[in-house]
């Protein structure tokens, strides 16, 4: 499985902004469930790939929120 297609389901799923707001609160345990719905969505998946895939699609999500807040101004 490679982390890119983690990271698009997840964004998908998830949402961009429920993403950046559980995975970087600064609260281990807030990203919980987005770790088990990527359990549940890839069980085959390594820990490895799976992380790599989550940090995508924070990076991401936080890239297009930056791109939205800059168009506003």
């Amino acid at each position: 499985m490679k982390p890119v297609h983690i990271a698009e389901a997840l964004l998908v799923s998830e949402g961009a902004c429920v993403l950046v707001e559980l995975c970087c609160s600064g609260h281990k345990g807030d990203a919980a469930q987005v770790r088990c719905a990527m359990l549940k969505m890839f069980p085959g998946a390594s820990h490895d790939e799976l992380e790599a895939g989550l940090q995508l699609a924070v990076s991401i999500a936080q890239l297009d929120q930056a791109e939205a807040e800059a168009a506003r101004h």
